[in-house]
């Protein structure tokens, strides 16, 4: 028999076989039941990611992309609609709040979401009925309007049992989708597919229908049990302009762009002039570009400063449009009846900030230059046309006033509103979540609810979005701890657990090929380059399972779940709050949070 020590004295034992489970559990502390010493206690969490955070609509991004990581693309179509109608519209035109937020940049580029949206989006199963739509309720909603907020609030409001019905002035459904974004942007057997989804659904769509002409906002709320308003911003903003009279050679971008989405485009001529700078005014220059157009831009302050997003700027120029900063107009001139314009402007200057912090234009005195023009298109703006209201709703300042609820007043029945006739950023993705809040609203209301306290519940992070998933008690992917308010920024990613994997590159097509013609320019992921760019999503506060508070836990008191389950354990009678696992958590999906533990360990 031989002789084995240890610090604490000598034992009897026949090999050190023998002691090596007393070597482990002095080791590990096990001998030692260190719970009693905490008083914090690590526990899963499942936080919010950025990209969530930033979006208005509150879509659950890193949930759908963990499906399509898996496999499983069709879960992940019907992850995305849980929280928004029409996935491969968004997959197109949204304007990626999300990507900007992604803490992937930090590393080596954001992460390309909208792509991946339009891979998902798509692949779906376009003809199933939803799978978490509710019973009918009974109610019966009228929508007005078939741009992006009403065809949302129709959307989600059906899927809590509404009879729902849209009425549309135009011929066909859509709205500012169809007339004001142009093809190459979102092509129209896109928005056929998903409106028909929405048919098959049961939502009602009846076009040709305009509310204050063929039918009164009063008949139509007699019929109903709740109305949502939807019409949109179609009246453009006149430019004071001297000798603007020049027939329809001078005329709206927006209504430039309409023509063209009605296939009875234009014709503009040769050369054309956009006066503006915001996203109307570069998708009436690039529409212009594919009729053959030579295009100016005038814009009166310099390029940081315009509402267009900067990466459409940059593609228009290099489908070479040309951009005049720091120039406004004053007049326009014909030398003929029918003859060639010139557009006189002058020379502009940025001088102090007005009120919402923007530097101010001012005029240059006598500089002035002019450019030769065939038609002039403006794009100064566009308000609510709002007379079918017959004062019967409040307005503020030109727009339908509000609630934090969407609702407008209740003029014999309860009315919500929605997208740009409120004044509010006018995106698609925040139509669609004006959309989806007015539908909760509206079901909160039918069941006796406080809205207030159920659209608050439903919040998440720090933004504007509503988790619709959590409303209608759909199952979690992670069935762990929640914090919906606190959002997994940069400082909780260890980026030095990253490999650095640049963006998947997008093939685009030249700028003198998609200068010819309307199609889509920019080629979709398939299922390859899909795989590719959903491996690089982070998982911001969300765990995946890579055990690395398993493997640097001193006392080894986290474990791996019960077969079948989810995550881990943690083992309260030995883990002594140090917070190695939560500091070494490569996504911050660990919280230290304060003891509130039994004397046996075990977890309240």
């Amino acid at each position: 028999m031989s002789k084995c020590s240890d610090r604490n004295g000598i034992y009897p034992f026949r090999s050190w076989r023998d002691i090596t489970p007393m070597l482990s559990s002095v080791g590990t502390m096990r001998h030692n039941r260190t719970g009693s010493w905490r008083f914090v206690k690590p526990v899963y969490a499942d936080r919010v990611p950025p990209c969530q955070n930033a979006c208005p609509s509150g879509n659950d991004i890193e949930g759908w992309i963990r499906l399509l990581q898996q496999g499983d693309r069709e879960g992940a179509w019907w992850h995305l609609k849980r929280e928004e109608p029409f996935p491969a519209i968004l997959g197109r035109v949204c304007f990626r709040f999300c990507e900007a937020a992604c803490n992937r940049s930090t590393i080596d580029g954001c992460l390309n979401i909208r792509h991946l949206e339009r891979y998902v989006g798509d692949g779906g199963p376009h003809e199933a009925d939803a799978p978490f739509r509710r019973p009918e309720n009974g109610k019966r909603l009228a929508v007005v309007g078939s741009g992006p907020a009403g065809m949302s609030a129709a959307y989600f409001a059906r899927l809590l049992g509404f009879s729902v019905t849209v009425f549309e002035r135009l011929a066909k459904p859509g709205g500012i989708l169809r007339v004001g974004i142009p093809a190459y942007r979102l092509p129209r057997e896109v928005l056929e597919r998903e409106f028909s989804s929405l048919r098959r659904l049961g939502v009602e769509i009846r076009t040709g229908v305009s509310v204050g002409d063929d039918i009164g906002l009063g008949p139509l709320a007699a019929d109903h049990d709740y109305l949502f308003l939807a019409t949109g911003c179609h009246q453009p903003i006149r430019l004071p302009l001297e000798g603007a009279s020049a027939g329809d050679r001078v005329l709206p971008a927006l209504d430039f762009l309409r023509r063209s989405a009605e296939g009875r485009p234009h014709r503009p001529g040769g050369r054309v002039v956009v006066v503006g700078g915001g996203n109307t005014a570069i998708d009436a220059a690039r529409t212009a570009v594919r009729l053959g157009c030579a295009v100016t831009v005038v814009y009166r302050r310099t390029r940081p400063e315009m509402p267009a997003h900067d990466w459409e700027v940059e593609e228009a120029l290099q489908e070479g449009i040309d951009f005049r900063f720091l120039a406004a107009p004053i007049r326009v001139e014909a030398e003929a009846e029918g003859g060639p314009l010139r557009l006189v402007c002058t020379e502009m200057t940025l001088g102090d900030p007005g009120p919402d912090g923007r530097r101010r234009p001012v005029p240059v005195a006598d500089r002035t230059f002019e450019i030769a023009a065939d038609t002039v298109l403006t794009a100064i703006g566009e308000e609510a046309d709002l007379v079918y209201l017959a004062d019967r709703l409040q307005t503020e300042s030109g727009f339908l006033a509000v609630a934090a609820d969407q609702s407008a007043g209740a003029p014999g029945i309860p009315v919500y509103a929605g997208g740009d006739m409120i004044g509010a950023e006018r995106t698609v993705i925040h139509a669609v979540a004006h959309g989806k809040r007015a539908a909760v609203a509206m079901d909160c209301h039918r069941r006796g609810l406080d809205p207030a306290t159920v659209l608050d519940g439903l919040a998440v992070g720090t933004g504007t979005g509503i988790r619709f998933a959590d409303y209608i008690e759909a199952a979690p992917l992670s069935p762990v701890h929640r914090e919906p308010r606190s959002v997994a920024g940069p400082d909780r990613i260890v980026a030095d657990y990253f490999r650095r994997v640049p963006p998947t590159p997008v093939a685009v097509r030249s700028p003198e090929a998609r200068r010819g013609d309307f199609d889509p320019y920019e080629e979709p992921f398939n299922s390859s380059t899909a795989a590719a760019e959903a491996k690089r999503c982070l998982h911001c506060g969300r765990c995946t399972e890579c055990d690395n508070c398993r493997i640097f836990c001193p006392d080894l008191s986290i474990h791996k779940a019960t077969e079948g389950g989810f995550g881990y354990t943690v083992d309260y009678a030995y883990c002594k709050g140090c917070g190695i696992c939560s500091t070494e958590c490569p996504r911050g999906a660990i919280s230290m949070v304060a003891e509130d533990a039994a004397a046996d360990g075990s977890q309240r």
